[in-house]
């Protein structure tokens, strides 16, 4: 069994017009919202084996914030191909590729990208409330929980996940 945590980074900030869009930090939410959800991953006992991450500085900025106040030294995995737009397919091929045997992964990426897999990339079955809810907003710093039934990430493309659980920070407060 394997454990997706699927995180869209959190609030961006927007008062630097002039800054190229992966450039963009951190505004005081999302300051605050990325450590929020990490601790609450942690007390939620979802510790993750590995975090890979759009090289975004928003990205970057989130995921480290949440993996510190997780409390636990993890490796972050940069994947250039995390920064995307698309239809879920960069993050489907990055968790084939950079996954390994990690039992608990932690992803950070962009929207629509994010809200895109959780969806497609997983069944029908699990919870049907957050899988509705996820579908009709997926706010910044948002974690969908997925869990899959395989041995090693490498198989992804062929498996479908179940929907165990969406959070958002204000959720979680």
């Amino acid at each position: 069994m394997k454990t997706l945590l699927l995180m869209r980074h959190a609030k961006s900030d927007w008062d630097h017009p002039d800054l190229d869009d992966h450039d963009r930090p951190l505004n005081r939410r999302g300051l605050r919202n990325a450590p929020l959800m990490g601790k609450f991953i942690r007390d939620a006992k979802l510790m993750p084996n590995a975090c890979l991450t759009s090289t975004a500085v928003r990205a970057r900025h989130t995921a480290w914030l949440a993996a510190a106040a997780m409390g636990r030294d993890f490796p972050i995995t940069e994947v250039p191909t995390l920064y995307d737009f698309g239809d879920g397919e960069a993050i489907e091929r990055a968790i084939a590729m950079h996954g390994g045997n990690h039992s608990c992964l932690l992803v950070v990426g962009h929207n629509p990208c994010v809200q895109t897999f959780a969806l497609h990339g997983s069944n029908k079955h699990g919870d049907a409330a957050a899988r509705a809810e996820l579908s009709a907003k997926y706010p910044t710093a948002a974690i969908t929980h997925i869990e899959y039934d395989m041995a090693n990430w490498s198989a992804l493309p062929r498996t479908k996940g179940s929907i165990r659980a969406f959070w958002k920070p204000r959720d979680v407060t």
